[in-house]
């Protein structure tokens, strides 16, 4: 039973709160559990897995520029480093907000796994720091998020859900492949 104020407004008592609380959180587990075959907020599982794993291999590629800029010499190398990882950035927020949009939060790298990369980047520049060898590791990685986003798009092709993801991933391979072509200049 609700409680009337001095000024004639009714007031929720604590018990009738943690009841509508109840009720709030037992509506969600109920619709959750009426879409099992659905991701979040209606998204299906194959759009929801590209979508993370297209997220999940941009920060990758993005964090690896990141910790290998410092080692580079070359402001021309550095300044096309910068273009990809503008590129890198921007489609990270087109896919971030599309598992946003459809009630998805992106999975973050763990500490641990970024770390471990970073690790590998200072062992292999610390030998070697010249632009063909630092070049020859961004065609490397570059070439493998070719063969990622084909892969991506060509299992999701007229899958549910998946057109955007699959047209961002087409664009994500044709600039990988500009990119490799650009990089090839400081072999």
């Amino acid at each position: 039973m609700m409680e009337k104020t001095d000024h004639s407004t009714p007031v929720a008592t604590a018990d009738e709160v943690v009841t509508a609380e109840v009720k709030v959180a037992q509506n969600r587990a109920s619709s959750a559990q009426g879409s099992s075959d659905r991701g979040a907020a209606g998204l299906s599982p194959a759009a929801e897995k590209m979508a993370e794993e297209m997220y999940k291999n941009l920060t990758m590629g993005c964090d690896s520029y990141l910790h290998m800029l410092p080692r580079v010499e070359d402001n021309r190398l550095k300044t096309d480093m910068t273009a990809a990882m503008c590129y890198y950035e921007k489609l990270i927020g087109k896919i971030k907000q599309f598992l946003l949009d459809h009630g998805a939060k992106p999975e973050e790298r763990g500490m641990m796994a970024r770390m471990a990369a970073h690790a590998g980047i200072v062992m292999n520049t610390a030998m070697d720091n010249t632009n063909s060898h630092i070049t020859e590791m961004l065609i490397e990685g570059a070439t493998m998020s070719i063969t990622t986003a084909e892969k991506l798009a060509n299992h999701a092709e007229g899958k549910a859900d998946c057109a955007d993801l699959v047209d961002y991933c087409r664009d994500w391979a044709k600039f990988e492949q500009n990119h490799i072509d650009a990089l090839k200049k400081y072999l």
